[in-house]
């Protein structure tokens, strides 16, 4: 049988992984694509904010993308 404070250990390793996602502020930019940068896309969203989104060899781009074109991210 398994003790109880190793249930809670879990349990609570699991809330801290959670609490720390979500501070990390994870967001989808939607917008046009201003310029390209060797590790950075910036984008103006539709709200007037612009943004940088790093990418790196681990990043999932699908088609090519050029500047003025509407990106998700």
């Amino acid at each position: 049988m398994v003790s109880m404070s190793k249930i809670v250990g879990v349990l609570a390793c699991g809330c801290l992984l959670v609490l720390s996602l979500l501070l990390q502020g994870f967001h989808t930019a939607k917008g046009e694509v201003l310029r390209i940068e060797p590790s950075s896309y910036y984008v103006k969203q539709y709200d007037g904010n612009q943004v940088r989104v790093h990418v790196d060899e681990t990043t999932q781009v699908i088609g090519h993308i050029d500047q003025g074109e509407q990106i998700e991210a």
